[in-house]
């Protein structure tokens, strides 16, 4: 099984995020949820999906040149804490 420091991933992307846009802290706590996903536990397949939930909503906020900026970083946070994910599928 492959792990994610899940909560150095959430962390990462709410320190990025939330300053821009301070209702993104909740959107990343319903993505979270709506995965099956918390800070403490989220597999590299969830986060995939995480992901993909979190640039849809944040195309509502920053539009969507912002919104596929930061899907850039997200996948990037989520090869540096889930790194063997990215090998594994080839990924990188």
């Amino acid at each position: 099984m492959i792990l994610l420091d899940s909560n150095g991933f959430i962390s990462e992307i709410e320190k990025k995020l939330v300053p821009i846009a301070p209702i993104v802290e909740f959107a990343i706590n319903k993505q979270m949820g709506e995965v099956g996903a918390s800070r403490e536990y989220m597999t590299p397949e969830q986060a995939i999906e995480f992901i993909g939930k979190m640039t849809a909503a944040l195309e509502l906020f920053l539009g969507h040149n912002g919104a596929a900026e930061s899907r850039k970083f997200m996948m990037s946070m989520l090869r540096k804490y889930a790194p063997d994910y990215f090998e594994d599928h080839s990924l990188i």
